[in-house]
């Protein structure tokens, strides 16, 4: 649906247009009314004539205002042209990607958010991006048809041929783990971090949630 302002032009343009041509119509009737009285008895041929010459003027002024309005029509019709060609070419011929091009597409705002958490200089935020991944994994699971006590039942019940990732799940969810029950020796570092939300990006991307 076009938009409400471009119809208002449109319609001020006809009105301008109409308005125009009626005043030179109505001019052009009373001048010849009153060359047909001041010529009296002369042929209408000759009062025509007398006419349209007291009117050069005015015809110029008429046509160099229509060659302005032709001109800028013409101008207004291409780029309507250009601009339908764009938007066609945009859904018909869509530019690709380069290789190695970061998307512009939306991403999912809830592992956008985990990833920002890994990258914090904070641990308490590095356990807490784990933990959120592993949450998303369990629903990932769940979602998949998978049924059990938590991920790590879940886990025991997929199928390696159904799960090309399933090694990297279970070693993210065994840190996951440690996290929820740290034992004296467990220490959570910035690389093992990344190590592991890598681990969950991995299964998420081959089942296309992120």
């Amino acid at each position: 649906m076009p938009p409400k302002k471009e119809k208002e032009v449109d319609v001020f343009v006809e009105v301008v247009v109409i308005l125009l041509i009626v005043f030179f119509l109505s001019m052009l009737l009373v001048r010849l009314d009153a060359y047909l009285q001041y010529t009296g008895g002369a042929s209408l041929w000759a009062a025509l004539l007398a006419f349209l010459n007291s009117l050069y003027p005015w015809i110029v002024a008429l046509g160099i205002i229509i060659t302005l309005a032709a001109l800028y029509g013409i101008f207004y019709c291409l780029e309507k042209i250009k601009a339908i060609n764009e938007e066609e070419n945009k859904i018909f011929n869509p530019t690709p990607e380069p290789a190695g091009a970061i998307s512009t597409q939306p991403k999912n705002p809830r592992w956008d958010k985990i990833v920002a958490q890994s990258n914090s200089i904070n641990s308490s935020d590095w356990r807490s991006a784990i933990i959120d991944a592993d949450v998303m994994l369990e629903e990932l699971l769940k979602a998949q048809g998978y049924h059990g006590d938590g991920v790590g039942e879940m886990l025991k019940s997929v199928e390696k041929s159904d799960f090309l990732t399933l090694e990297a799940a279970w070693d993210a969810h065994k840190v996951r783990n440690q996290i929820a029950h740290p034992t004296p020796d467990f220490n959570l570092t910035d690389r093992e971090t990344k190590r592991v939300i890598t681990e969950f990006e991995s299964v998420f991307k081959e089942f296309q949630i992120i």
